[in-house]
């Protein structure tokens, strides 16, 4: 969860009056909390950035560790070919140094030249100037060709194990900055957690301190106006830290807040129900992606955001819906809060710019005919939660 959020969800959440001395330490501890991820932040992106850096430099390296290589390969190639090249011409040399010497297998044409008397020593001697003299001489330079690749495969070789040095030093560094960083960021998401359980716990404070408010208040005005302080605070509990102890008290707080005002707004029947027709093809979808993370702009089951979630369950009960909550709204047909079935979504406008959040009505679950499913935020799963009214523009039935 982005710090951002959570400063903005804690300056939702106002103290009463009377009720400052219950979250004066919640307040303490928040601000102490937040330091510390401002800390971890900065940390994590310096460490990024010494990431980006050493994985340049890696990169480079393993480039020109191939290059070497590639050279290297090469060489090696041409060495062998000049053995091979060298190993022949020898074999030939050591042969004709035989046919020279012993003389008596020698070409159709030597052998007639040879016949002719006096003759003989002087082609003999001429024979071996001439083939051997030359093969000798290739042999000489063969050895020198072998002599400079050898040179230079000793010199890439020593290269090729510079650069291999250098590469894997470059890649170690670049893995211990991100385990590093890997580490700051579990601290950091740790922080966030604490963050999000701290807010959510002065929340319920605020929304107690509201209920408690709206009981000891004279008029219905003053009855309306604590409840409707402590639904606000429910909703940034449900909102930061979901499914919660702290956020189910806050909840809890809220309606009985709106009870003493005048009653809890009723949705359905007020009743339990049992999803039926397309409906329960669309909450039985939506119950397939429990426990999956907030994505936001996601549709999937590695991570949906809240009106994905109502287009991948309703796209299972035959209904083709946009992604997006206020899309959505408009592909909706308006139901009343009190005839809302299971399936049906929940609209609302969270921030005062217009629909930015929908959940899916579940009419029996854990919160009994209160039950919604929904992806809530940033750093929660698609769970079952409590519904709320707060924000609430209306409902909808695909």
């Amino acid at each position: 969860m982005a710090l951002a959020f959570v400063t903005s969800a804690l300056a939702a959440v106002t103290v009463p009056a009377g009720a400052a001395g219950t979250s004066t330490g919640t307040s303490g501890a928040i601000s102490s909390a937040q330091a510390q991820a401002q800390a971890l932040e900065a940390q994590i992106a310096q460490e990024q950035a010494q990431v980006s850096v050493l994985s340049e430099e890696y990169d480079t390296a393993s480039v020109h560790l191939a290059q070497v290589e590639s050279a290297l390969a090469q060489t090696t190639q041409a060495l062998t070919a000049e053995q091979t090249r060298l190993a022949s011409a020898r074999q030939q040399l050591q042969a004709d140094a035989i046919k020279a010497y012993e003389f008596d297998i020698p070409t159709q044409t030597l052998i007639e030249s040879f016949s002719y008397p006096n003759e003989t020593s002087e082609l003999r001697q001429q024979y071996q100037q001439t083939a051997m003299g030359n093969i000798s001489r290739t042999v000489t330079e063969l050895t020198s060709d072998k002599r400079q690749l050898a040179a230079s495969q000793s010199s890439l070789t020593a290269e090729e194990q510079q650069a291999a040095t250098e590469t894997q030093a470059v890649h170690q560094d670049e893995e211990a900055t991100a385990s590093a960083s890997g580490a700051a960021q579990a601290t950091l998401a740790s922080v966030n957690s604490h963050i999000r359980e701290l807010v959510a716990q002065q929340a319920a404070e605020q929304a107690a301190a509201e209920a408690a408010a709206a009981a000891a208040a004279a008029s219905l005005a003053a009855k309306k106006q604590a409840a409707a302080e402590a639904n606000q605070a429910a909703q940034v509990a449900q909102t930061v830290a979901s499914g919660s102890s702290a956020a189910d008290q806050a909840t809890n707080s809220a309606n009985q807040a709106a009870g003493t005002a005048g009653g809890v707004t009723t949705i359905g029947t007020g009743k339990p129900e049992v999803a039926s027709g397309a409906g329960a093809k669309a909450v039985a979808a939506a119950e397939q992606y429990l426990g999956v993370p907030y994505v936001w702009g996601g549709a999937s089951s590695s991570g949906v955001d809240c009106s994905g979630l109502a287009m991948l369950a309703w796209q299972a009960a035959g209904v083709d819906l946009l992604h997006s909550a206020a899309l959505q709204y408009t592909e909706s047909t308006p139901v009343p809060l009190s005839q809302v079935l299971p399936g049906d979504l929940l609209f609302y406008d969270l921030d005062g710019t217009g629909i930015d959040h929908v959940v899916i009505y579940v009419g029996s679950g854990p919160y009994g005919a209160d039950t919604i499913i929904q992806a809530a935020e940033t750093g929660t799963v698609v769970s079952f939660d409590p519904y709320w009214t707060f924000g609430l523009v209306g409902a909808g039935r695909p």
